[in-house]
């Protein structure tokens, strides 16, 4: 099969192999791998005439974009989580930037990954680590650290008590986080962060 069918179905009744990643890249904003593709039934061999025909656009080397996915503002966001095929969350400075926590203004779009391969853009910033369904939520296509776990990432990784002050007092006045959210995210980290969420907390008031 070298494009799309008239019908999205083939004559067994069966959604056909275009159709099936169709389905996978919209939960990914229209992105999706060259694995993913294989991993689908189309050949390396196919995916040159979807790029000529207009289908697909090709991202980067393993990356790729069907062609009449609308752009947003979030694209570098899913773009990337899409590369790591769902192992990859938004945290760090990256998410309190989503959340609205702060003015850090990141250089680096910082991701947390198990996915151990070599870092495909210079753009990136990774933190190999696990993370617990509980520290993660859904913002369209992608996953973020939760606001009280980007907080206690933060503190973790070194912030000043000044900027930490900021993103845990503008997380409490969105509604976002509460003191209480807070205590549970720390919990289980060394004593000098959960003292930084502390002065935090009691800056916030």
């Amino acid at each position: 099969m070298t494009g799309w069918t008239d019908s999205e179905y083939g004559a067994s009744g069966r959604a056909d192999a275009d159709e099936l990643l169709r389905r996978l890249a919209v939960t990914q904003a229209g992105f999706f791998t060259a694995r993913q593709a294989l991993g689908h039934g189309i050949t390396s061999e196919q995916f040159p005439t979807r790029i000529e025909s207009g289908q697909w656009l090709r991202v980067e080397n393993e990356l790729f974009r069907l062609c009449d996915s609308p752009p947003t503002k979030f694209d570098e966001f899913a773009q990337w989580c899409a590369w790591y095929e769902g192992t990859a969350v938004v945290s760090h400075q990256s998410a309190a930037d989503l959340h609205g926590m702060g003015h850090l203004q990141p250089r680096f779009l910082h991701l947390s990954t198990v996915d151990q391969r070599t870092v495909p853009s210079n753009r990136l910033a990774l933190h190999h680590r696990e993370l617990a369904a509980v520290d993660c939520e859904l913002v369209g296509c992608f996953r973020v650290t939760t606001p009280a776990r980007t907080a206690v990432d933060l503190a973790a990784g070194g912030v000043s008590q000044e900027v930490l002050d900021e993103l845990i007092g503008d997380a409490i006045a969105l509604g976002r986080a509460d003191a209480d959210g807070l205590h549970a995210a720390v919990a289980g980290q060394p004593t000098a962060v959960a003292d930084r969420i502390e002065l935090a907390l009691l800056s916030a008031g």
